[in-house]
C-alpha cells in the first residue's frame, strides 16, 4: 500500500497529487532528514550538529497515515522542504535509499547524483519538489495536503 498525498477542492474532487509510493519510502526519507537534525540517539552521543538551521518539525512530527497538512502548516512545510533540498543536493546518494526504488531507476535509467536525486515520487519525478510545488497550490487555493 503507498502513500498518496493530495488537494482536494470543495466539491471533493481531487486536484492535484503526489504518488510517494511505499509508506516505508516516506518513512525513510523522514528518517534520514531525523537523522540529518541530529535528534537520533546516535547523533546524540557523536554530538553532530544539525544540517539544518529549521527543525523540520511539520515534517516530521506528523503521521504519516491520515490527517492533512493544513494551509499554515503548508507554509511551513514548503520552507522546510526548500532547507532539505539545498542540504541533499549537497550530499552523496544513498544507496539504500536508492535500492527502495532500484526499479524505477533501472526502468528509466537514472543515476541518482546526490541524495536529492535518490528520492522520486512514482512517476520519477524528484520527490522532494513535487512537494514543494503540492505545497505551492495547497497555499495558493487555501486547500489542505491530504494523506490518503
Amino acid at each position: 500500500m503507498g502513500l498518496y498525498l493530495c488537494i482536494f477542492d470543495e466539491d471533493g474532487e481531487d486536484i492535484c497529487g503526489v504518488e510517494v509510493g511505499l509508506y516505508r519510502y516516506f518513512e525513510e526519507f523522514r528518517n534520514l532528514i531525523s537523522k540529518y537534525t541530529n535528534k537520533g540517539l546516535g547523533s546524540k552521543i557523536l554530538k553532530r550538529k544539525s544540517k539544518f538551521t529549521l527543525p523540520m518539525t511539520t515534517l516530521l512530527n506528523h503521521s504519516d497515515c491520515d490527517g492533512s497538512w493544513n494551509v499554515d502548516e503548508c507554509v511551513q512545510l514548503k520552507m522546510e522542504l526548500q532547507e532539505i533540498k539545498q542540504v541533499f543536493m549537497n550530499e552523496p546518494p544513498d544507496l539504500s535509499i536508492i535500492e527502495l526504488k532500484q526499479d524505477i531507476f533501472k526502468f528509466y535509467g537514472i543515476k541518482p547524483e546526490n541524495l536529492f536525486e535518490c528520492f522520486i515520487d512514482s512517476d520519477c519525478e524528484f520527490l522532494i519538489d513535487r512537494l514543494i510545488g503540492l505545497c505551492d497550490l495547497a497555499i495558493q487555493e487555501n486547500r489542505s495536503i491530504m494523506f490518503q
